[in-house]
């Protein structure tokens, strides 16, 4: 009997790419390479006891910009077969030469897309005495897409029709996306006690919210037997910022950009804590003890905080609870201009699966009016040598987003030969699977650039990198100012 490969029908392909990722739908401003860099003026966002050499200024425009980009599961070398497609080339996961067991064998239950953006154009830090005191302005976007095991197994398998249809089932009911938009100005300051053994910091930041998105398949259950298809589903969603439109069935369908005015939607505050320790310095009572002169160990939580989001251009949305019906023996033509040609019924069934999802406004239905910023633990550990001109050490990192946690573990060194150059080298661990190998380089009294994904570990056959699950860049340019601490 026939079997569709649903996913290659147009209709059908945007309909899953809508509901993964536009659904209308930072970790952090440095990169963890440079939180071991000791000419570093932005580890201070990763822990705020975190002191540069020198007071600072940034360059207006121009002070830092970070890009970072996660997946535990959208790496090629889960989507793309070496030696399946023609003439032993790769093939993509859709090709009949890939089984079903081999593709769906390095799919997570839950996978996910992590997006972040931070733009700091101002940003200045001095000492006054032992006390430094920071300010900054950021620019943050956080934009998260979460797709379960099942809906790769309904791409894969395709959809069967008539006889061939078994009694298949499956509960996409975890999709969700997020878009969260704010500035951030933030307020830090760090001092040292216990004889300059531990630094303590903190740093207040205002939230300005910009606009938020959030949409969730609270229920989504497709049942396929034989002639008849049931689809269950229940969708609710919250849009600020943007105003929304509606079609001539009162269904959301995208946003008025021509009326579109920025401004503040949500107000919100953030902190962030932490502190270093230098037991050497603690304990120099107790005569020479070198080797524990040159270690510090560090902890740190950040962005700790929500922001809680006005009505104003605000759309909660909502789909009807539904169970479509689709029934009745499909007698496929193949004639293309035929209504019941194979095109036809695809396009049919695309049209049922888009109205079940289609979401309309619903106060009723509205969501929770404030949101998380996404929390992050930090903790690790470093040790100086060669005079203190080498610097290595590792760093845990664990995000709390809202839809998924992130755990990162980095090994990393900095060697500085000069006073005006300083090079770093890490090696990265992401969520268990992802491992690659990040740079940094600091030029000169203002100008530093850094990734901790630069450089992938695994190449298939035709060397393409397809272990590449992560990218991040950081760059910027800081002017020193003051003596050097």
């Amino acid at each position: 009997m026939n079997h569709i490969q649903f996913f290659n029908n147009k209709k059908t392909f945007l309909f899953i790419l809508g509901i993964c990722f536009s659904l209308h739908s930072v970790l952090g401003q440095s990169t963890n390479t440079e939180y071991f860099m000791k000419s570093s003026f932005t580890s201070a966002s990763i822990n705020p006891a975190k002191r540069p050499e020198k007071g600072y200024i940034g360059i207006p425009g121009l002070t830092n910009v970070m890009i970072d980009y996660k997946t535990n599961t959208f790496g090629l070398e889960n989507f793309l077969f070496p030696g399946l497609g023609e003439s032993g080339k790769s093939a993509w996961f859709l090709n009949k030469n890939v089984s079903y067991d081999s593709f769906m064998k390095n799919i997570s239950n839950q996978n996910y897309l992590n997006l972040d953006v931070d733009y700091t154009p101002i940003g200045f830090g001095f000492y006054t005495g032992d006390l430094f005191l920071s300010f900054d302005v950021a620019l943050k976007t956080n934009a998260q897409v979460n797709i379960p095991k099942n809906v790769f197994e309904f791409v894969k398998k395709g959809v069967p029709l008539g006889e061939s249809a078994e009694g298949e089932s499956y509960d996409f009911s975890k999709i969700g996306a997020s878009v969260n938009a704010y500035t951030e100005i933030g307020f830090g300051g760090s001092y040292p006690l216990l004889n300059n053994s531990l630094v303590a910091g903190a740093k207040v930041k205002i939230l300005l919210g910009v606009g938020n998105a959030r949409v969730k398949l609270d229920r989504m259950l497709l049942n396929i037997d034989k002639y008849n298809w049931s689809l269950e589903t229940e969708a609710s969603g919250r849009i600020i910022g943007l105003p929304a439109t509606y079609n001539e069935d009162g269904h959301f369908d995208g946003f008025d950009t021509d009326n579109f005015s920025f401004g503040i939607n949500g107000f919100g505050l953030g902190l962030d804590l932490g502190a270093t320790f230098e037991p050497g310095k603690l304990f120099e009572f107790l005569g020479d003890m070198a080797f524990m002169d040159n270690i510090t160990f560090s902890a740190a939580l950040t962005d700790i905080g929500f922001i809680s989001w006005s009505d104003k251009n605000a759309a909660y949305l909502a789909t009807d609870p539904s169970k479509i019906h689709i029934t009745g023996e499909h007698n496929i033509s193949f004639e293309d201009d035929s209504d019941n040609s194979l095109g036809s019924i695809i396009d049919n069934l695309a049209d049922d699966f888009n109205d079940a999802i289609a979401l309309k406004e619903d106060p009723e239905a509205a969501m929770k009016k404030s949101s998380g910023i996404g929390a992050s633990l930090n903790w690790g550990a470093e040790y100086a040598l060669l005079d203190k001109k080498l610097n290595v050490g590792f760093l845990s990192t664990t995000h709390f987003n809202t839809l998924k946690t992130i755990t990162e573990f980095t090994l990393a060194g900095a060697y500085r030969p000069a006073s005006a150059v300083e090079v770093g080298l890490s090696y990265s661990v992401v969520h268990s699977h992802f491992k690659t190998i990040g740079l940094a380089l600091h030029l000169g009294p203002a100008f530093y650039i850094a990734s901790d994904y630069v450089i992938p570990t695994k190449f298939n056959s035709d060397f393409i990198p397809v272990s590449a699950r992560a990218f991040n860049l950081q760059f910027g340019f800081v002017v020193p100012i003051g003596k050097k601490r």
